[in-house]
């Protein structure tokens, strides 16, 4: 990745932010992700996070591993704030995080013991927005989340939801990535997509798919595994 000279950025724009590389996640803003935490230099990353009361930047694995050397992530990801702590022996932890806003890893400026980069927040954008969209997420969102909780046993006669376009568009990725296993890169490039009104269309796609597979799973009375989107 090429040198970046913080003096080509205005001042704010960038920060430098703690890395965690995952395999297979992908957290939206708003989302829940809770993690273990066992890896030495992740419970001092963490440590200082907790002390400081900082969050850490959450980046999807490319190549490489969690466990071990350090890890090729994509560059875009969120910041995770730690909202609980479970401490456990041998100062191990358990964390229940959110995410918070995306950002850009312009330049990882440090890899021992764990990453560090030097990261740009993306400001949300709304785009071009059509209305037939935002109502059609709208619709297959209620029916989706209806259809989930009846399959767990529950009844829910209404669904709450944003009405402005970038509110609805981040509760419909957040939702949709905690309740369906969809694959990484389908996550990932819905997490990339610029505008709220570029994430609409893809989440109507994506929930369309969604409420098919769960209404055919609920008329076979099979146990709920969650649909695999591709």
């Amino acid at each position: 990745m090429a040198s970046i000279n913080p003096d080509d950025f205005p001042p704010g724009s960038y920060s430098e932010l703690s890395l965690f590389p995952l395999n297979n996640v992908v957290l939206f803003p708003g989302m829940p992700l809770p993690l273990h935490i066992f890896e030495e230099r992740y419970k001092a990353m963490i440590g200082a996070c907790i002390d400081r009361n900082e969050p850490f930047g959450v980046l999807l694995i490319r190549e490489g591993s969690e466990v071990g050397e350090p890890a090729s992530p994509h560059s875009i990801g969120t910041t995770a704030r730690i909202a609980q702590v479970q401490r456990l022996e041998e100062g191990r932890l358990n964390i229940l995080t959110r995410g918070e806003s995306r950002f850009e890893l312009l330049e990882t400026v440090q890899t021992v013991p764990h990453l560090v980069g030097l990261v740009r927040y993306i400001e949300d954008e709304e785009g071009d927005v059509s209305t037939t969209t935002v109502a059609g997420v709208r619709e297959q969102y209620a029916t989706l989340q209806r259809q989930l909780t009846a399959m767990a046993g529950g009844w829910e006669r209404e669904v709450a939801m944003p009405d402005e376009p970038m509110g609805l568009a981040r509760v419909a990725a957040a939702a949709l990535a905690v309740s369906l296993p969809l694959p990484p890169d389908v996550r990932q490039n819905l997490l990339e997509t610029p505008t709220a009104g570029g994430q609409l269309e893809k989440l109507l796609t994506l929930m369309r798919q969604a409420n098919r597979i769960v209404a055919e799973q609920a008329e076979q009375n099979t146990p709920f595994k969650g649909p695999r989107l591709n």
